[in-house]
């Protein structure tokens, strides 16, 4: 079979080449979606930016094709042979492969973004949705989390998986042995488990709705599951980072229940009682919140983005950190609410006479001063802050993409990896600073800033002020200061793991591997077996320190002062000690055929062989 002919059946309809000769044939930049290769011999194929996405390729023979740029997401290459295929920049996000699968030499599929299909495969938190994998053999696998949302899986062997919390709506598990599986916490809605085998297995708390189908004389009930559906009574239950997207609790009892961190996209809670629960964090994208109660819910961090909220009673709710984007709260009871640090755009409508910035809200808008306000895990995607005061903004992981910044002041501003910009966006240019670890904050006034949350882990905070600044729940492990540092009165960083960094300090055996410290004064410090690996030492002094069993390996030490020190033992392969002065140093047993001692000063070292350097 040729390009044209697979081509032209291709366009016609045909999805099933089973078995085809397609050895050597050009296919580049072809789209063949979900096409049936089973044990075909593309051998020598040229398959360049191929589209083969949820393709079956079972057994298929693809020895030296080129598959560069091709896509293969949620592809079945069970079986097949991949040696010396070129996969440069292929995509294998999801892509399905068992351990007969063979790939190029020191190709990682699972790097690569790929699954592994076989027994006790560590599946957790896997995308599988929609794809097939009907009589697979998945026993004892760890399913945690995973998303097979309509996945075919009958007649699979599911003994003893683990699928704690996994998304099975709508899956089809027909005839699937299931004996001594974890399903404690799965969504089954609208899934189909008839005459699937359930000895054993464990299904408390999970969500079903009235389509789910159980094997005959099963009681979901009496496993402790939960139905989905209007009316019903859901009080206490534990349903936290669920999955209920679409579905109707109308008028449902889930007063104290725990909703945390879940997805309720359009969701319907019309007249629902949802007294002292726990929202915090969850996604209402849409949600139909109309005469619900909601006294005294904790919302905090909640995201009710163009949600229906008309005749809702907050009294006594937590709304802090609240996303409240094209929301219309006019017609609610918002009395006693707490809204500090919500967020809202001119589209947000209160009530009359009620004040949002009063209780600690923001308007997100374009020439609004934000200044020094924690914005931390905020979704701004979308908003206009043209010509914004955002200087000294704490925006760790908040999402700005797609923001309108043009002319935004964000001198001072904090984010870390975490936090997305538009594409293009450089926020170092524009003054703001990367909180990440390694980085050195030498000097840095931080002070009056609300810092609540951030990760100051390995980060270089010398001589840094941060007097009167909001450290709640900051992170402060393998962190560095010294007695320049100030921090608000009573706050103890070496509590949380920061290390001091001053003249006798006791290191010992503390991991600084790829620290900064640059020019430091760590005289007569105890550094034994301190782990300094890749660590930047340049121009540091270490004059008379204990560096016994040390690791050093790969640090960058030019110029540093080791006059005394004791580095007995040391490990210094690859170390960088150029123009380092090491009078007097003790360097028994140290190995320095891989170390730079170019320009340095050894006079009255005792060397590895226990001999004095004159």
């Amino acid at each position: 079979m040729n390009t044209e002919e697979i081509q032209s059946q291709y366009s016609l309809g045909e999805r099933d080449f089973s078995g085809a000769d397609l050895s050597q044939v050009n296919l580049s930049q072809v789209n063949l979606e979900r096409v049936i290769l089973w044990r075909a011999d593309l051998s020598q194929a040229i398959l360049t930016g191929t589209n083969l996405s949820s393709a079956d390729l079972w057994g298929a023979n693809l020895r030296e094709a080129n598959l560069s740029q091709a896509v293969l997401c949620g592809a079945n290459l069970g079986e097949a042979d991949l040696s010396d295929a070129i996969l440069h920049l292929t995509n294998f996000d999801t892509t399905l492969y068992n351990f007969s699968t063979k790939f190029p030499p020191n190709f990682d599929p699972a790097k690569a973004g790929a699954y592994l299909i076989a027994p006790e495969a560590l599946l957790t938190e896997a995308n599988l949705s929609g794809v097939d994998l009907s009589d697979t053999n998945l026993k004892g696998a760890n399913l945690t989390r995973a998303d097979l949302w309509k996945t075919n899986l009958k007649g699979a062997d599911l003994k003893q998986a683990n699928l704690n919390q996994a998304c099975l709506i709508r899956t089809e598990l027909q005839d699937v042995d299931l004996t001594g599986a974890n399903l404690s916490r799965s969504n089954l809605m609208g899934a189909n488990l008839k005459d699937a085998k359930l000895l054993n297995a464990t299904l408390s708390a999970i969500l079903y709705d009235e389509s789910t189908r159980f094997p005959e004389d099963f009681d979901p009930v009496k496993a402790g599951g939960h139905l989905i559906a209007p009316g019903v009574s859901l009080a206490k239950a534990n349903l936290s980072q669920s999955n209920l997207s679409g579905v109707d609790l109308s008028e449902a009892d889930l007063s104290q229940v725990d909703l945390s961190q879940g997805h309720f996209f359009g969701i319907s809670l019309l007249r629902a009682n949802l007294r002292k629960a726990n929202l915090r964090g969850v996604q209402f994208w849409e949600a139909d919140l109309r005469e619900a109660d909601l006294q005294e819910a904790d919302l905090r961090g909640a995201d009710l983005w163009l949600s229906l909220v008309s005749g809702a009673d907050f009294r006594g709710a937590d709304l802090s950190r609240v996303h409240l984007f094209g929301v219309d709260l006019s017609a609610t009871n918002l009395e006693g609410v707490n809204l500090k640090g919500a967020i809202y755009n001119q589209e947000t409508k209160f009530p009359e006479d009620f004040d949002p910035t009063a209780h600690g809200a923001y308007l997100i808008a374009p020439d609004v001063s934000l200044c020094g306000l924690n914005l931390q895990g905020a979704d701004l995607r979308g908003a206009d802050l043209s010509m914004a005061d955002l200087s000294k903004v704490s925006l760790f992981g908040a999402d700005l993409f797609s923001v309108n910044l043009e002319g935004v002041n964000f001198l001072g501003a904090l984010y870390d990896e975490a936090t997305r910009f538009p594409e293009g966006f450089d926020p170092s240019q524009h003054g703001a600073y990367l909180i990440a670890p390694g980085v050195s904050f030498s000097d840095q006034e931080f002070s009056g800033t609300d810092l609540g949350g951030a990760n100051f882990s390995k980060v270089n905070l010398l001589g840094a002020d941060l007097r009167s600044a909001n450290l709640e729940d900051a992170k402060f492990e393998r962190s560095l200061y010294n007695n320049t540092t100030q921090f608000p009165e009573g706050f103890d960083p070496s509590k949380l793991g920061a290390y001091c960094i001053v003249p006798v300090a006791s290191l010992s055996g503390r991991d600084l591997s790829g620290a900064n410290l640059g020019g430091v004064d760590l005289s007569q410090a105890d550094l034994s077996g301190a782990n300094l690996s890749q660590a930047d030492l340049w121009g540091a002094n270490l004059s008379q320190a204990n560096l016994a069993g040390a690791n050093l390996t790969g640090a960058y030490l030019l110029g540093a002062n080791l006059t005394g020190a004791d580095l007995t033992k040391a490990t210094l392969s690859g170390a960088n000690l150029h123009g380092a002065q090491l009078k007097d140093a003790k360097l028994t047993d140290v190995d320095l055929s891989d170390v730079d001692l170019s320009n340095s000063f050894i006079s009255g070292a005792i060397m590895p062989d226990g001999t004095l350097h004159n």
